[in-house]
């Protein structure tokens, strides 16, 4: 079975679990992420080793990224943090928290919406690490909480056009059985930037099975349309390519 990813990460790692499993792995990386120059952020950064007195995580990578412009900057960011509430928004941003040592007070199912009951009542300064885009859902339910709100964006995430061209055409010419999301943010990209966004939906709901790495990466695709026909809940792309295995033995028993 020919299985594509549309990640970016993790790309060898995809390949050899695939192939180990008896897949064909096809790799079509629909995004492109960069990060963000410290000194575009540099205040913001400075601001948080002041201290704050809540911490949103909401990525593993982008924890990381910030903790590496403090490093950048002769700034030391563990403190403050430790110092801090803490939340993670799902799993992975809570394992890297925890292997940093600042295991975190609660951690959400790896939704935005999933944060809002965890919020703690304010006033006070709360850092909220953005993964490529403004999240105006939490940094609206912060102020509301009278959160002064501090958004960090160590990176940002861009189309690949060329990747998303490729893959478009390997699905719609039936090169593609199978074709694994590892981020909600691939499933956006894909169906904008598509030339033909409503051949794709026929595609992936007939012939091509969609996997998805998580609840969010999920509900991405059925927002626009697309029933996944696996979805590994514990965010793990080795997980996911078992669990896949696994699904489709059954389809055929």
């Amino acid at each position: 079975m020919r299985i594509a990813y549309a990640g970016l990460r993790r790309k060898e790692e995809f390949k050899a679990l695939a192939e180990k499993l008896g897949f064909t792995p096809l790799l079509f990386p629909v995004q492109a992420t960069e990060k963000v120059p410290v000194p575009e952020y540099r205040d913001q950064v400075r601001e948080l080793a002041q201290g704050v007195d809540l911490f949103l995580a909401t990525t593993g990578v982008g924890v990381k990224d910030l903790l590496e412009a403090g490093k950048a900057l002769g700034l030391d960011l563990r403190k403050p943090l430790e110092g801090a509430f803490r939340l993670a928004r799902g799993a992975k941003a809570a394992r890297t928290l925890r292997e940093l040592g600042l295991p975190p007070h609660a951690v959400g199912d790896g939704t935005s919406k999933s944060l809002l009951p965890l919020l703690p009542q304010g006033p006070g300064k709360a850092a909220l690490q953005l993964y490529g885009k403004p999240l105006p859902l939490l940094e609206n339910a912060l102020a509301e909480r009278s959160y002064r709100v501090l958004p960090l964006m160590p990176y940002r995430h861009l189309p690949d056009l060329e990747g998303i061209l490729r893959l478009e055409e390997a699905l719609l010419r039936g090169e593609v059985d199978a074709l694994a999301f590892v981020a909600a943010i691939q499933v956006e990209f894909l169906f904008e930037e598509a030339k033909d966004p409503k051949a794709l939906k026929e595609v992936l709901n007939t012939r091509v099975k969609p996997l998805a790495v998580g609840r969010v990466t999920a509900d991405a695709l059925r927002e626009w349309g697309v029933s996944p026909f696996y979805v590994d809940e514990t965010e793990r792309l080795g997980s996911m390519l078992q669990g896949f295995r696994k699904a489709l033995q059954k389809e055929v028993a």
